[in-house]
Formats: C-alpha cells, structure tokens, sequence
C-alpha cells in the first residue's frame, strides 16, 4: 500500500497544482507495445474490467466544470477553474492510454457501463462537493484496481499503462483531497464518505473480482485497501 500523507504535494497551493498538472501533461506516457502478448485467457480476465474502466475515465466533465468555476468564484480563486480543466484532460488521457491497449487487442469498448453510470448520476445530484466525493471515492478505488491489475499478467505495456495510472490517480486523491478541506460540515461529509465507500467496494468487487483473485487479493483485503486510502485523504482534509 502507498502512503502519501507525508508527499510534498500535500502543501500545495491551486497554483501549484495547476504547475502541477500542466507539466505532467508534457510527460504524457508512450506504450510499449513491442512483442506484447496475452492468452486467451488473460484476455478474457483482464478485457472485461479495462472496458468498463476506459469508459468511466472518459467525460467531458460539462457539469464538474460548471460547478468548479462557481466554486472558484466564491474562494476567489482562478486557478481552479485552470486545475479542473488539466484534471479533466488527465482523466481523458488516462482513458485514451486504455483505449489504445483495446485497440492493440482489437477489443471494442463499452457503451453502457452500469457501475460509471451510478457515478455519473450521484456526481450531478448536487454541487461541487457532491462531484468531489464521488470522484475521490472511484479515485481510490482506482488504486486499488490498478494495482491488481498491474499483477493480473506479465503484459510489459499493461503494466506500463498501470503504473502511470497509480502516479497520477495518487496526485488525483491528493489534489481533491485539498478540495474537501475547503468545505464546512466535516462530520457530514465523513459520514457520507464512509458509508460511500463502503458500498462502492461492494459494488467495484461484483464487477472487478475476477482480476483481482488472480493477483492474489481477497474481498477483506480490497476493502481494507480502500479504507485505507480513504482515511488519508480524510486526514489530507480534516473531515
């Protein structure tokens, strides 16, 4: 498990994350494809999950950047409206990195995902504080995920793709993490992002088991994982 409660980037401003996300866009990942094979097998394992996942990495975050721009009026800061938009593209590229590893396969995506469709709904129920919880919560799961699956196979650009995902879904619960901070009502706010999780461990479990039984974790693990991450963000933000 990672610990970044002590990373550097936990003293970041909005105008350092947004230095932040400009100069990791300028590193944007190339993939090994080279002599990449997978079996049968671990295609049928690993495609299901990587389906559902570039689908749920894909937005074009109309109403985050909506709700992020009044946010960003009420703070009287306008480096958030500029971060949300670096966060936007981020998660696109991060769906684009999956893509073309389906691309490689000849693998076809996915248009109705139930699990990206649940998040979708609940982000929009409310303002920015409702999209950030969401977005932390599939954040952290991310970790976990990514981290099975970069030890579901022996496929060098898979784990490539994984590892990439790891470093920037880290900075990504970090940079909302910060967010939450801004917000009152801690209380509430730990409650809703508790019992959130939980539910969301069950439900990324029904879909997700399979690639992380045979990376050799357990439903206890999964969820301790996730708990885990949830209290250092809680930490990061003091609810």
């Amino acid at each position: 498990m990672i610990n970044f409660t002590k990373s550097k980037m936990n003293r970041f401003s909005y105008a350092d994350w947004k230095t932040y996300f400009e100069q990791n866009d300028a590193r944007r990942l190339t993939i090994p494809f080279q002599n990449d094979t997978l079996t049968e097998n671990e295609k049928k394992l690993v495609f299901p999950s990587i389906c559902k996942c570039e689908r749920g990495e894909h937005s074009d975050g109309k109403h985050l950047k909506k709700v992020a721009d009044i946010f960003a009026e009420k703070i009287h800061n306008k480096d958030y409206k500029h971060c949300i938009r670096w966060f936007i593209k981020e998660e696109n590229a991060h769906s684009g990195y999956l893509k073309s590893y389906m691309d490689h396969y000849n693998v076809h995506g996915q248009e109705n995902v139930v699990l990206d469709n649940m998040f979708r709904r609940v982000r929009k129920l409310a303002g920015l504080q409702c999209e950030v919880i969401v977005l932390v919560t599939a954040e952290i799961i991310a970790l976990s995920y990514y981290d099975a699956l970069m030890n579901a196979t022996k496929s060098h650009a898979l784990k490539t793709i994984c590892g990439q995902m790891l470093h920037d879904e880290i900075a990504h619960v970090m940079f909302q993490s910060y967010t939450l901070s801004h917000f009152k009502n801690k209380f509430y706010i730990k409650f809703i992002r508790v019992l959130l999780m939980r539910v969301v461990s069950v439900a990324a479990w029904g879909n997700f088991y399979k690639v992380f039984v045979s990376a050799g974790w357990t439903f206890k693990k999964f969820v301790g994982n996730n708990l885990y991450y949830l209290g250092q963000s809680m930490e990061l933000s003091k609810v």
